[in-house]
């Protein structure tokens, strides 16, 4: 059974009503419906992009907006203070939600990722 693209699916379709941080033509940015930190926002491409590894990914005006994307959110968020953030991006391994999409987590270093 395939994985369920919710994010595309559900985010882009409105089907999921989240918090917009920002979007333009190419990409969204949301904060997350479960966080895991107290600064948790997902960017995804409004396209299907299957992970980092797909070619879509080396379109040089999607990876400038996802970076856009990432940069306007710090600085609305008070992130770029020194307080500190970090981005996790997946590759579409097994296991994960089979469409690129990059967390924004923060702040500070004490931000962490479940195990």
């Amino acid at each position: 059974m395939a994985r369920r693209d919710w994010y595309c699916e559900d985010v882009l379709s409105g089907k999921i009503d989240v918090e917009r941080v920002y979007e333009d033509d190419l990409v969204l940015a949301f904060h997350h419906p479960r966080p895991v930190a107290q600064v948790h926002v997902v960017v995804i491409p409004k396209a299907h992009v299957a992970g980092l590894l797909d070619e879509a990914v080396l379109d040089g005006a999607l990876l400038s907006s996802m970076m856009q994307a990432i940069r306007s959110t710090a600085a609305s968020l008070g992130l770029l203070d020194g307080t500190g953030f970090y981005v996790r991006a997946n590759a579409a391994a097994p296991g994960v939600t089979p469409h690129m999409h990059w967390h924004v987590i923060g702040p500070g270093a004490g931000a962490h990722w479940p195990e």
